[in-house]
Parts: C-alpha cells; sequence; structure tokens
C-alpha cells in the first residue's frame, strides 16, 4: 500500500497495512483468516442477493477487527459482511484494526454491547430509497433494467416493479409520504388514474396491510367489470339499440326478449330473438353486471302494446308482486359477497402458489393432514381423479393429460425431496383438494370450511370480510373440512 502524509506502513501476515498517526490501523485481510465469534444476530441470514452484491461491488464498508496477544483477528463488527465475502470468494476485505488491553472477558462483553448499539441504531434501507435510487440509475444514467439488477444485486422483475413505481408520479409520491412497499405503490400505479382507488387503497396499506392483496384484486374486479360494462355500451350505440335502465322486479310493460315470443298467436316455447325483434318500436337492450359476468339483455319496452305474448304463459306462475325491501337488501349482500368471494379467491389462489414453494411443512401440518386423510378422504380422491389439478399447478408439476390421471409427476417430486420438503408436498395436496370444493356457495354455509380457512390464517393468511363469514364463529379445533 502506498504511504500518505501522516501514516506508516506495516506488514501483517494476511496483507498491507496502514497505521495513521493517531494509532487507528487499516488493511486489507483474507476473510478467511478472521475469527468470528459469536453474533447478536443468531442468523446471519446471508441471501443470495447480499452474496451477490459483495461478489460484485467487494465490501463498501470496513469491518472492524481486534488484535488478539497471539496476532490472530477476531470480527468485532461486520460478521455478515464477512462471511458473505467468503461466500463470494473475495480475496481480501478492507477493515480496522483496534486492540485492547482489557482481559477476555471484558473484551467480549464489549463486543457484544457494541454490536448491539450498532445494530439498534442501524437504520434498514427502505423501499423509497430503492425507487429513488434506481429512477436515477434509469434516467440520469441510462442504465437498463437487467443492468440495474445486475450491479445492484437485485432480482429482474423487482427492479422491472421498482421502475414501474418511479415512473408514476402518484405512485412515488404516496410511497414517499406513506412508506409504502414496492409491492403496494405498484398497485397504486395500476390506479394512478383513478384517485379515489388510490386514496382507498392507501388507507388500506398503511391501516391493514394485510388486507391489502384483498382490496387492490376488488379494485382490479370492479374496474374489469366498469370496463365491460363501457365496451358493452359502446357496442349497443355502435348498433343503434336504445339503451334502457333495467327493469324492475315488478315492471309490466318492460320484458326481456327471452321471456317473450313473437306474437300471442305464436306456440309456447318459440323463441323471440334479438335479430328478429330489432324492428320492433319497443327494441331496447340494457347492460347487465354480475359478479360472475356482464352480458347485455334485449328487451320489448312495452311487449304487450307490440302484440308480443309471454313464452311460457301456460307453464309459469304469475309474478307475486314487488320484492320487498328486505328482500332487496338480501339480494344485494348475496351480489357483494359472490363478487368479494371470487376476489379473495383470486388473491388465495396465489397465496397458496408461494406457500406451495416453502421447502418445510409449517406447524400443524402433520396434524391437518391426518385429518384429511382420515375425514375427507373423499375429496382427496375426487382431486385425484382430476390429477390434482391445483396442487400439480402450485407445485410447478407437469400437467396430467388422458382420462385416467395417475399422480405421476406429482409422485416424482416426492422421490426427489427431502423428507420436510416431502411432508408439505402431502399438505399441498390435501390444501388443493380442499381448495377445489369451495365456490361462493362457502360463504353462505357458514363454518363449513371452518377447518380449512383458520389453518391458512394460522400459516400467515389474511382472511377477507367474506372469508371471515364462511369460517364462522364456532369452535375452530376440528376436522378440516368442518
Amino acid at each position: 500500500m502506498t504511504s500518505t502524509t501522516n501514516t506508516e506502513n506495516t506488514t501483517t501476515r494476511e496483507g498491507t497495512a496502514q497505521v495513521l498517526a493517531e494509532g487507528v490501523e487499516f488493511a486489507h485481510l483474507d476473510p478467511r483468516t478472521l475469527i468470528v465469534g459469536a453474533n447478536v444476530r443468531t442468523d446471519a441470514d446471508l441471501s443470495g442477493e447480499f452474496i451477490g452484491s459483495i461478489k460484485q461491488h467487494g465490501v463498501i464498508q470496513a469491518i472492524r477487527v481486534r488484535r488478539e496477544a497471539d496476532g490472530s483477528l477476531t470480527v468485532l463488527e461486520g460478521q455478515r459482511r464477512t462471511l458473505a465475502a467468503i461466500e463470494a470468494g473475495r480475496a481480501t476485505i478492507p477493515a480496522q484494526i483496534v486492540t485492547s488491553d482489557d482481559d477476555e472477558k471484558a473484551r467480549e462483553a464489549r463486543r457484544i454491547i457494541e454490536q448491539l448499539a450498532e445494530n439498534d441504531h442501524r437504520a434498514d434501507m427502505r423501499d423509497t430509497h430503492r425507487t429513488a435510487a434506481f429512477r436515477q440509475l434509469s434516467l440520469e444514467f441510462g442504465l437498463t433494467a437487467g443492468q440495474i439488477a445486475k450491479r445492484t444485486g437485485t432480482k429482474k422483475d423487482q427492479v422491472a416493479v421498482t421502475l414501474k413505481v418511479a415512473e408514476s408520479k402518484v405512485a412515488a409520491a404516496v410511497q414517499a409520504k406513506y412508506d409504502l412497499t414496492i409491492d403496494q405503490a405498484a398497485v397504486l400505479a395500476e390506479f394512478a388514474d383513478a384517485p379515489e382507488t388510490v386514496k382507498a387503497l392507501t388507507a388500506v396499506a398503511v391501516k391493514e396491510p394485510g388486507r391489502f392483496a384483498h382490496e387492490a384484486q376488488r379494485a382490479r374486479d370492479d374496474r374489469e367489470r366498469a370496463e365491460q360494462v363501457a365496451a358493452a355500451r359502446e357496442a349497443l350505440a355502435a348498433e343503434g339499440v336504445s339503451e334502457v335502465e333495467a327493469p324492475s322486479y315488478d315492471d309490466k310493460k318492460v320484458r326481456s326478449l327471452s321471456e317473450l315470443r313473437p306474437s300471442t298467436e305464436a306456440d309456447h316455447g318459440t323463441d323471440l330473438t334479438p335479430e328478429a325483434h330489432a324492428e320492433c318500436p319497443g327494441h331496447a337492450a340494457y347492460v347487465r353486471s354480475r359478479w360472475s359476468s356482464v352480458s347485455v339483455v334485449y328487451v320489448c319496452t312495452n311487449w304487450r302494446t307490440h302484440g308480443h305474448g309471454d313464452k311460457y304463459a301456460s307453464a309459469s306462475p304469475t309474478k307475486s308482486g314487488p320484492m320487498t325491501d328486505e328482500q332487496k337488501a338480501e339480494r344485494r349482500t348475496v351480489i357483494e359477497n359472490n363478487k368479494a368471494w371470487k376476489s379473495a379467491e383470486v388473491v388465495r389462489r396465489e397465496w397458496l402458489a408461494e406457500f406451495a414453494k416453502r421447502k418445510t411443512a409449517p406447524k400443524g401440518a402433520a396434524e391437518y393432514v391426518a385429518l384429511a386423510i382420515a375425514a375427507d378422504s373423499f375429496i382427496l380422491r375426487r382431486a385425484g381423479e382430476k390429477g390434482h389439478a391445483l396442487a400439480t399447478e402450485w407445485l410447478g408439476a407437469k400437467a396430467e393429460t388422458g382420462y385416467y390421471a395417475t399422480g405421476q409427476h406429482i409422485a416424482a417430486l416426492i422421490a426427489k425431496a427431502t423428507p420436510s420438503r416431502a411432508q408439505h408436498i402431502a399438505l399441498v395436496l390435501a390444501l388443493a383438494a380442499r381448495e377445489g370444493e369451495t365456490g361462493t356457495h362457502t360463504w353462505r354455509n357458514p363454518g363449513h370450511e371452518r377447518g380449512y380457512l383458520t389453518a391458512l390464517e394460522s400459516w400467515g393468511y389474511t382472511l377477507s370480510d367474506v372469508e371471515q363469514i364462511a369460517r364462522g364463529e364456532q369452535d375452530k379445533a376440528e376436522r378440516p373440512s368442518k
């Protein structure tokens, strides 16, 4: 090392050291020669990204080591950097070397205290900082997402999401103000042109972050339905068809063509198609948006005046009268909860797909699988007859084709798995079989899926409101299906 003003050079067995006039010594040391003692962090948590960063950039911030009486060097601060440097194959890392006249017990106590102070007062890099940094690298320095990923040790898809947030003034501003995660801010970027949605989602992210995924999916589903409704209305306008409001339950004049026959003389059950009705003065339509679909319903605005007949008059009873307020409220609840269930299903299955990737089964897995085998074997058999479709998808196995499903691809995964992973695969099979039985009927039978939903919640899944209705309030310590 070249000497500089107010310094002197010394040679250690690990490399060349520089000693400042004040007595502080710095050196580039081989990390494999250092003694890494007990640390306040019980787990070094060496992620692939961290090791990759060390491999590419080296250790940027010098570690601190103590020179022992026998000349060996003990790491005081920088355990993770030292271990990551070894994993990354770095030849040397920068270090500050200190000496101490304290006895060994006092030195070790002071080392632990200093580690606590260092970790307690360290501020983690927040996602807002990362967004700003990636934006600078992209806009000011012209780096691509791939280049940023490589040079920062970040996954490319995560860089892409971060840049998407950075490009959205709304998402970036809200993220900075409320310190949202990258994933939360990315959702806000999707709805940058919908201020009320952004406001509502931000409130959930701040107050109830566990519910954010559910509310985000609800917003996506609502937006998709709104787009489908707009497209249907545009199509009606292009056809020159008048759009009317959906008739009330007791409307005497407006009737769907599906309930009419061309004339009173036509045979009962004769269809009246939109094409055949197009020239009728009462030809119109309305757009119907339900939880499962958006459709166009063609009607006649005054079917009796225009000579049409009731399609099933001889077989259908007369309507009993208008719906009561209670019936209307009940119907609205059914519609809203059906929509909520479909949104929750998307979030729940995405969570289960990630859950299926775990290498070890969670606490309570063995009991769940045992109960599923004992009490719900018919559900497992039914899932098996369908090739364990959901489990196959979540586990990343090859889907089976043909009339008879053998489960051979999942069996191949089990054959290669560790015992812990094999147990988790068994749990995934049980969960997927139960998930395949769920639907909008589930929330209407509170408690029927109590064990299943309670188990998911205990393993980290956040239940939406409608899923909490489905779980019910009864005793939770029962069979998976009950």
